[in-house]
């Protein structure tokens, strides 16, 4: 088993490619399937025996702060045998962002991960690698063959040491680095940003003025040749970083594509998780989750792919498909709302129509009879 680790966690994100969903609050607070991302990441490296969790805010970092020590309460982390901080210092990237907490580390290894991600990557396996390895930083990898100029790729020889960083290059540029490297692993292999690093890392960090670990800390490593390592595996990884992303993100959860990440709540059926069992009226399909404290009419259905949220009103005849419904909406009669997000404390009038990936900001008021296809509503929107 892996040596006592500590772990951080960025969380200072703006989610500016998330809004409006983000207009009101700071990415790592976004609920997915009725949690905030934040409670993923540390449910992630809780999971893995990490204890000693340091959680860097930023953005909105009093109401992050206030939102994470409500769910994580000194008597749940006490009875977890985990230990929380949320230190106040100002960042400015995520290198400085660890640097100002490095009192806190006190472990020989540390990870550093991220609030605004949802992946089931093999923490455990990560850290004995990189043990292994005897490297002092290594970087998580997941191979993929669509989409790969989306993200920085990375060249690897074949002990899995890294050779070269191309920062989003075309598909040939990927293919004639590999070429001119003997050794190298070909296939695009992208960064999904979890890290793990020895002290001498961290000292690095407190010697130089580095902010950023992309940009500045591992061409660094790379030039003056580190152990710099890359752990390479298939897992379930998404960077929800806009509203389509987001929608993905819950459909994955509640298919189980981040096992063992779940939704909260009690799975009472198969693939249905309730923080609190539904009306025996209201009629559902797998792949839901459900809140505490909503009011459902007759002759509603949750279809397959939908995350209700707490606190919600629906009237008669409400039918929800593969959509998101944070807290404290209003839903009137005769409704349709599908492959669609309804933020927090919107309205919705009677006889609408919402689909196709419209996106409501929060504290939204949408009149009766409106028919909304693929738009995109900001907050406190009234129309």
């Amino acid at each position: 088993m892996v040596e006592k680790w500590s772990a951080v966690i960025l969380a200072g994100g703006l989610g500016s490619r998330l809004n409006p969903l983000t207009a009101k609050i700071c990415k790592p607070m976004v609920p997915v399937c009725n949690r905030p991302m934040v409670d993923y990441a540390i449910d992630h490296l809780r999971y893995a025996g990490i204890k000693k969790i340091i959680i860097v805010v930023k953005h909105l970092g009093n109401e992050l702060r206030d939102l994470i020590n409500s769910t994580w309460t000194k008597e749940i982390c006490e009875n977890l045998g985990i230990e929380i901080l949320i230190p106040k210092v100002n960042s400015m990237g995520t290198a400085d962002a660890v640097r100002k907490v490095a009192d806190e580390i006190t472990s020989e290894n540390f990870v550093v991960s991220m609030a605004d991600i949802v992946t089931n990557l093999p923490m455990t396996n990560f850290m004995t690698y990189h043990l292994k390895k005897k490297a002092q930083a290594t970087v998580s990898m997941k191979r993929i063959e669509e989409m790969a100029t989306k993200y920085g790729n990375t060249l690897l020889d074949n002990d899995g040491k890294i050779i070269r960083f191309l920062e989003k290059p075309s598909s040939q540029e990927i293919y004639l680095s590999a070429l001119t490297r003997r050794n190298a692993q070909t296939l695009p292999i992208i960064n999904t940003g979890i890290y793990c690093f020895n002290r001498e890392i961290l000292d690095l960090i407190k010697e130089t003025t580095f902010m950023d670990f992309g940009k500045e800390i591992f061409p660094y490593l790379l030039e003056h040749q580190y152990r710099l390592y890359g752990f390479v595996d298939d897992y379930y990884w998404l960077d929800v970083g806009n509203p389509t992303t987001y929608l993905w993100s819950n459909w994955d959860i509640l298919r189980l594509y981040g096992w063992p990440i779940t939704p909260p709540g009690s799975q009472e059926e198969k693939f249905k998780w309730f923080l609190e069992k539904p009306p025996s009226h209201l009629k559902y399909n797998e792949n839901i989750c459900i809140g505490k404290n909503c009011t459902f009419g007759q002759n509603n259905y949750i279809s397959s792919l939908s995350s209700i949220g707490s606190n919600c009103t629906f009237g008669v005849n409400v039918k929800v498909d593969k959509s998101v419904i944070w807290d404290n909406v209003k839903i009137g009669n005769n409704v349709i709302i599908e492959q669609s997000v309804v933020a927090n404390g919107s309205v919705i009038g009677d006889d609408c129509v919402i689909k196709s990936n419209t996106i409501i900001g929060p504290h939204s008021k949408i009149r009766s009879k409106s028919e909304l296809n693929a738009k995109t509503l900001q907050a406190d929107s009234n129309i």
